[in-house]
């Protein structure tokens, strides 16, 4: 298992991606494709995109075929499953069979052993249908570890799905919690997912600040009503965020979700994730007697 391809959705990334670039350049395994995918940027994002795909086969670029004034929930979902969908198809195309799909966010810089240490993880587990790396992130000068990671629930920053397992939970799911809602599909089709501790990929800010602490932790909230986390592990997770600095994401995070809940917003149309968060997810916790509340 060698072969993989990789999406990227950027929206005012200049700053972030060149690091990035030099960091896949730099891969001991690199993807026989990478797409650039800009969402509307206006810092010349795009423009960086295109010129440096142009030296480069392996890189490409494509604008999103969607607009919205909220680069959060649904809309990034859709265009994360839209590139996965594009960059697939165009390696197909280009006459290559992908053994691996993923994600990559913008904002994350790699070690070099960083794919080939995913793409190992996947050929030694036949079982094994979802991978990522562990997260870490600088914070007030000093880089650490983000908490709250569980090793069975991969990470969406660096998620990376067989292409077995990709086909059958029908892509990447186009809703609010898509990384969370996709291991939890793998899951129910009985593949393995895994986070690897000893692949560690870097946050350039931290995870759900990009656009303040108060609309990363309301948009945290929202998931949880979208995927219907049963009320023990919601109060819970509130009080693992407000246990950690800044100590105000327990506020926010409660007040997404009461928001969702008084507007009477949808919720999970999959009835096998909404059942696992309602209840399969407690029942784990119970079984394992571990009082810590996960991210999705």
């Amino acid at each position: 298992m060698r072969v993989f391809v990789l999406t990227t959705p950027a929206f005012d990334e200049l700053e972030n991606l060149p690091g990035q670039l030099a960091d896949l350049e730099a891969q001991e395994l690199r993807p026989a494709l990478w797409m650039v995918v800009d969402d509307g940027s206006t810092d010349g994002t795009y423009e960086w995109a295109v010129e440096q795909a142009a030296s480069r086969p392996w890189m490409e670029v494509r604008r999103s075929p969607e607009r919205s004034g909220e680069y959060l929930g649904g809309h990034i979902a859709r265009i994360k499953r839209w590139g996965l969908e594009q960059v697939i198809a165009l390696a197909r195309e280009r006459g290559v069979e992908p053994d691996a799909a993923g994600v990559l966010d913008a904002d994350i810089r790699l070690p070099p052993e960083h794919y080939r240490l995913l793409l190992e993880a996947l050929e030694q587990d036949p079982r094994l249908g979802v991978v990522s790396s562990t997260m870490q992130a600088e914070n007030e000068g000093a880089t650490q570890k983000e908490r709250l990671q569980r090793e069975d629930l991969p990470r969406g920053a660096t998620q990376t799905f067989r292409m077995e397992t990709l086909e059958q939970i029908g892509g990447l799911p186009p809703w609010p919690g898509f990384d969370g809602a996709a291991n939890v599909k793998a899951k129910l089709l009985g593949w393995g997912t895994r986070r690897l501790p000893h692949v560690v990929a870097t946050h350039e800010r931290l995870t759900a600040t990009r656009f303040g602490v108060a609309q990363g932790y309301r948009r945290k909230g929202r998931y949880a009503y979208f995927l219907g986390h049963h009320p023990v592990l919601l109060m819970g997770r509130a009080a693992a965020y407000t246990l950690q600095a800044p100590h105000v994401g327990g506020i926010y995070f409660l007040r997404g979700w009461a928001g969702c809940k008084l507007r009477g917003e949808d919720r999970c149309p999959d009835e096998g994730v909404w059942n696992y968060y309602r209840n399969e997810r407690l029942r784990e916790y119970l079984r394992r007697g571990v009082p810590r509340f996960v991210r999705k």
